[in-house]
């Protein structure tokens, strides 16, 4: 059984389980007022996607999920490049969307991983794949691979203001322990895929040549993830916020 994780509203800045956050984000008065401010600033020229990102570790049963809004002519090369910055990029692995039963790759040459699917560039625009409740499907590199789940939870009118792709709720760091101790993990060892602190992992046998940071991303401890392109901060932020 999964275990169960919460995430804050960015808008309102108060917690839900990640089970419920689509229902809140529908009903946020906050999300509400901003919603009708970008719509009337569009005129009706534009929608935004809401978007449901899901991934599971390897190495622990913590979900993770992200959910996003997107301008409806982000191309999925862009959404793409989003999701390897803050989830992914590690050695510049080739990636994949399946939509309907079709690739979308920036190698579509590449049709050897399944010769079945039909292949199309990532350069075409969520608008002309995606509607509300489509789902689809995500790899990013096909020897360690990491696989996630998206579904389109909603659109609404209007074009976001100064970005192109806004968190609207991203869950929070999985309460991950050092096996030795106890305390909150802080490294993975890729020799024996355990997590530590940094202080037990200074006395582990395996030393530290092969450890990765744990990082909230469901890439943690795979290849060389290490998370130094992810440059969303909210929690950070929102701890030194309480500490004032």
């Amino acid at each position: 059984m999964a275990t169960k994780s919460e995430g804050y509203c960015r808008f309102c800045m108060k917690s839900f389980p990640g089970s419920s956050m689509s229902r809140h984000l529908a009903s946020c008065p906050a999300k509400k007022e901003r919603d009708a401010q970008e719509a009337a600033a569009a005129k009706g020229k534009s929608s935004v996607y809401h978007l449901k990102i899901t991934g599971s570790s390897w190495y622990h049963d913590a979900p993770y999920w992200l959910h996003l809004e997107v301008n409806d002519a982000v191309t999925l090369s862009q959404l793409d490049s989003f999701l390897r910055n803050i989830w992914l990029e590690c050695c510049g692995h080739l990636s994949e969307f399946t939509i309907h039963g079709i690739r979308y790759s920036d190698s579509p040459e590449d049709d050897f991983w399944d010769a079945e699917l039909e292949s199309e560039p990532t350069d075409i625009q969520l608008k002309k794949v995606l509607d509300v409740k489509d789902r689809f499907e995500y790899t990013y590199d096909f020897g360690s691979s990491t696989d996630l789940l998206g579904e389109v939870m909603g659109k609404r009118p209007g074009k976001l203001a100064g970005e192109k792709i806004r968190i609207l709720a991203r869950n929070n760091p999985p309460d991950l322990k050092c096996v030795s101790c106890g305390k909150a993990a802080e490294e993975f060892c890729g020799d024996c895929q355990s997590f530590y602190c940094e202080k037990c992992l200074k006395k582990h046998e395996c030393g530290d040549e092969m450890a990765l940071p744990v990082v909230n991303s469901p890439r943690t401890g795979v290849c060389g993830f290490s998370g130094e392109f992810d440059t969303d901060f909210f929690m950070e932020e929102r701890a030194g916020n309480a500490a004032r």
